[in-house]
Order: structure tokens, then C-alpha cells, then sequence
């Protein structure tokens, strides 16, 4: 019943303006500062109220109604960057979600050129960000179109790395920029054992390959203290901030 409600609402939540976006920001270790945010959609229904993405992406997938959510997310994120450089911060990147059903559109590389030309925006400051299962289950239907992206100077990053099992062989050959290491990875540093958890080791293949890895779902110091110690490049979490709207995103920077 629920999820019959869900998909009925969501039909309507675009033409009724219910879509948001709150961005996450990047901290780069090197300097403390903020290096980019990721854009999360988020969902206001008036008879639902919020709705979790763990609710309603799934059944925006199974509809299809992610294909035209997420061109949305995609242009409005992308003209939130562009705000920001206007206002100075020029070197800020911005990293957006892509469902495999987007990246199954024929002209899906087309429509990142179109809106990045639109909003006059450097591909190099744009990271499309696809989870490691799905890149591993359709890789051989979308390699070409990622090999594309990276070549205009789009970043690629693997979310949710060490969830989807990929081999390291398979992992050196993928159009990638970027590894994201899955919060659950993260969450074990809590343990005693800290020192003895697999995250430093994922660290370093991600260093050995020469990507830029990330972790997400950092919550405390000590997670942090370990990430610095195992060179991570950058973290996102809870430490620094919680996902904000626009305006509290701009403040953080002036902050920042």
C-alpha cells in the first residue's frame, strides 16, 4: 500500500515542484577546506511528508520516472555551481548521483554536454558518481559512454567501492577518477581493532592506482585521525556537516 502511494505522488512531485536538492560538502585533507559537495535529491510531499530516497529512488528506478528526476538534479545542481564559482570559488566540484537507467539513454553523454555548455560550467568540475554494483553488473552496455564523459573531461566516480565486489584486475581497467569508500567500511574504524581494519588497505589500492579517493560517512574524530594517517585524499560526513540547502551551503563556504 505504501509503495502504491509513493509511486502515485511521485508522478506529480516534478509538476508540482516537491524535488530538492541538498548538497554534502567535500573536505579536502590536505587544507581543512571544502573541495566540492555532492548533490542529494530530496522529496517533500504535502500528504506524505518527507519521503527517505531509501523509499522512493527504488521506485523512481522501477517507473522510470529517474530518467527525467534526474536530468532535473543534474541541471540544478549544476547551476548551483555555477552561482558558486560566479561568487569566487572557482576550483569547487560538484558530484551527482546517476541511476544505470540514465546511463542507458542513447543520448545520455549528450545531455551532460548540453547542460554543462548551458550553464557554461568546465567538465572537470562535474563528478558523476555510479555505484560499484552497478558498474560492475552493466559496465560492458555503458563503458563507452563513461570512456566518452572522462575523455570531454567529466570525472567518473565508483561509489559505494567494496560493496559491489569488483576484482582489482577488473577495478585498474575502469574510466574512473574517483573511489568512494562505502560508509560501511568507515563505521568498522569505530572498532578497538581500528588500526587493524581493511579501510587503510582500500586506501592504498585506490593510491596505488592514482585515483583521488574519498570517504563518506565520517562521523568522529577518531575516523578521521585514521583516514589523515592513511593519506586519504578527501571525507564527507556528519564531522563537518550534514547535507544543507542552498544558502547554508554558501554560508559554510564564506566559513569555511
Amino acid at each position: 500500500k505504501e509503495r502504491m502511494l509513493i509511486e502515485k505522488h511521485l508522478r506529480t512531485a516534478m509538476k508540482g515542484n516537491e524535488f530538492f536538492i541538498y548538497y554534502q560538502p567535500q573536505i579536502d585533507m590536505s587544507n581543512g577546506k571544502i573541495s566540492g559537495f555532492e548533490a542529494l535529491l530530496r522529496w517533500n510531499n504535502k500528504e506524505l511528508g518527507f519521503v527517505s530516497p531509501v523509499k522512493f529512488i527504488g521506485i523512481a528506478e522501477e517507473t522510470h520516472l529517474i530518467v527525467p528526476i534526474g536530468e532535473w538534479v543534474l541541471k540544478n545542481a549544476c547551476s548551483f555551481l555555477k552561482q558558486l564559482h560566479k561568487r569566487g570559488y572557482s576550483d569547487l566540484i560538484m558530484a551527482v548521483n546517476v541511476s544505470i537507467l540514465q546511463l542507458m539513454q542513447e543520448d545520455f553523454v549528450d545531455i551532460v554536454q548540453r547542460t554543462l555548455e548551458a550553464e557554461k560550467i568546465d567538465p572537470k568540475c562535474l563528478e558523476l558518481e555510479i555505484t560499484e554494483s552497478v558498474m560492475m553488473e552493466s559496465y560492458q552496455a555503458v563503458g563507452d559512454k563513461l570512456k566518452r564523459l572522462k575523455m570531454i573531461g567529466v570525472k567518473i566516480a565508483l561509489d559505494d567501492f567494496g560493496q559491489g565486489y569488483s576484482s582489482l584486475s577488473y577495478l585498474k581497467q575502469l574510466p574512473i577518477n574517483t573511489l568512494k569508500i562505502d560508509k560501511s567500511f568507515i563505521d568498522s574504524i569505530d572498532s578497538e581493532n581500528c588500526n587493524d581494519s581493511i579501510t587503510g588497505t582500500i586506501v592504498m589500492i585506490g593510491l596505488k592506482l592514482g585515483l583521488t579517493v574519498i570517504a563518506e560517512g565520517v562521523e568522529n574524530q577518531e575516523q578521521l585521525e585514521y583516514l589523515k594517517k592513511h593519506k586519504c585524499h578527501k571525507v564527507q560526513g556528519f564531522l563537518f556537516s550534514k547535507p544543507l540547502p542552498e544558502e547554508a551551503a554558501v554560508n559554510l563556504l564564506a566559513n569555511n
